[in-house]
């Protein structure tokens, strides 16, 4: 009995946990979009700070969801990589043969990958240090 109290506990802290992140998210995009920038942080810091009440994350998760968290991350790096490797160099390419205008967002995206291919890559160092 008691495994099952602390099992749809774990699981109710999970869902809410998953659900103030998605709502930190939505809420930041939906106020940045409507043009209130600051209001979008604030709502995305009480947001996400909320999550801190419910206990640490690895409470909350076991080794199953450590595989699927892994091969989802996985997935995602490689597809970021890959469309990188397609979008960056062919924008770049027909911006010079002077097809398109080479947008300034595209630039700030460019260097948000490159950061998170950054951090990415300290914690792959980070972990095989630790191994």
């Amino acid at each position: 009995m008691a495994e099952t109290a602390y099992t749809t506990r774990t699981n109710r802290n999970r869902l809410t946990y998953i659900g103030l992140w998605a709502l930190a998210t939505v809420a930041y995009i939906g106020l940045a979009v409507a043009g209130y920038p600051a209001v979008a942080a604030v709502a995305f810091f009480l947001f996400g700070g909320a999550t801190f009440a419910l206990g640490r994350p690895a409470s909350m998760f076991d080794e199953r969801d450590a595989d699927i968290i892994e091969e989802a991350s996985a997935n995602t790096i490689q597809v970021i990589g890959l469309s990188s490797a397609i979008v960056f160099p062919t924008a770049a390419i027909l911006s010079g043969l002077g097809y398109i205008e080479f947008p300034l967002w595209l630039a700030f995206a460019g260097v948000v990958i490159a950061l998170i291919y950054a951090l990415w890559g300290g914690f792959l160092l980070l972990a095989r240090r630790r191994r």
